[in-house]
């Protein structure tokens, strides 16, 4: 399939203090079967536990595939977050990237395999994924996105995704990507300040289609040494409504999927802030005239019956509770 000095996949791996999960992320890439030759770009960020010399344990073992970079300074701290920044970016010699978090790791050994056979036979699709559990390590119980498994219920052999509906059901995860290279645009994503998942499949699937296969690829954990644990749900959908307001910028004319997903949040922005306001009638009026602007199909086919069916209750309820505390006092 190439040449097999050369390899054909690139698989990347972000990870910092995750010397409890490593190993299993390590192994998991490693008893790949594949006809083909890949490498395992590892970045380590500066890890203050023993997650670099296990990453120097598993170099020894295998020289010529795993080729880790070890920070002396946290990147994240500099807000440096993509795993697909430019420390990475030179160092990818393969015609496909997987990705595969340092806490995260693969069951299916031959995840690649099946991905690059059908990216190689499908040359319009740029992206493929797969099924994958949850893992809270709290109590070691392993879940599944229930509207995932729904979905793909209706596909058993597979799911096309595309720009225009890849946010709704949302069918992809960084876990179990594989993607061509040559299709991510590399100035695009340096324009993009989010670093969130959704940057990527945007970028790729401006180019192509996606493919979500049936097969359960690997497992995500949850746990408090996560990025994301802990934090404030109104900070998440803030995150949120930052990042889609620029995916909007970029892509919103191509792509009513990231529409929707920019005005759903931007809503739970306003809600959020309607209660916290002084000026409610006011702010209210806002999120009207917020439902009503833009693009006259997407305000009848998704704007006006969201803002009724949730902002409008929630509105209902605070005005409730505010009554409710005056007749009270």
């Amino acid at each position: 399939m190439n040449n097999m000095n050369t390899p054909l996949v690139s698989v990347l791996t972000q990870t910092y203090n995750h010397a409890p999960f490593i190993r299993q992320c390590i192994e998991g890439v490693m008893m790949q079967k594949t006809t083909f030759t890949f490498e395992f770009l590892i970045h380590d960020d500066a890890s203050t536990d023993e997650t670099a010399d296990i990453i120097r344990e598993y170099e020894a073992r295998y020289p010529d595939v795993i080729k880790p970079i070890y920070q002396d300074e946290n990147q994240f701290s500099k807000k440096i977050v993509s795993i697909l920044n430019g420390l990475q970016f030179p160092r990818v010699q393969g015609k496909y990237v997987a990705i595969c978090e340092g806490d995260d790791y693969w069951t299916d050994p031959l995840k690649l395999q099946k991905q690059v056979v059908f990216l190689e036979a499908y040359p319009d699709y740029t992206i493929c994924g797969g099924m994958y559990w949850i893992l809270n390590n709290e109590n070691s119980e392993l879940t599944e996105r229930d509207w995932m498994v729904r979905e793909m219920k209706k596909f058993p052999k597979g799911k096309t995704v595309t720009l225009q509906n890849f946010l709704y059901p949302y069918m992809l995860q960084f876990l179990t990507v594989c993607f061509r290279w040559d299709s991510f645009n590399k100035e695009k994503n340096n324009q993009i300040r989010s670093g969130k998942d959704d940057v990527y499949y945007a970028i790729l699937l401006e180019q192509g289609k996606g493919f979500v296969f049936p097969d359960y690829f690997g497992v995500y954990r949850m746990h408090q040494g996560g990025i994301f644990a802990g934090v404030e749900s109104e900070v998440k959908v803030r995150q949120n409504e930052k990042c889609y307001g620029e995916l909007v910028i970029h892509f919103g004319n191509k792509s009513k999927s990231i529409r929707n997903a920019y005005f759903k949040t931007a809503i739970g922005v306003r809600i959020i802030e309607l209660k916290k306001s002084k000026h409610p009638v006011m702010n209210f009026m806002k999120m009207v005239r917020f439902t009503f602007s833009g693009k006259i199909i997407d305000v009848i086919s998704f704007q006006i019956p969201f803002f009724f069916s949730v902002s409008c209750g929630g509105v209902i309820r605070y005005f409730k509770n505010k009554f409710n505390k005056n007749v009270s006092s």
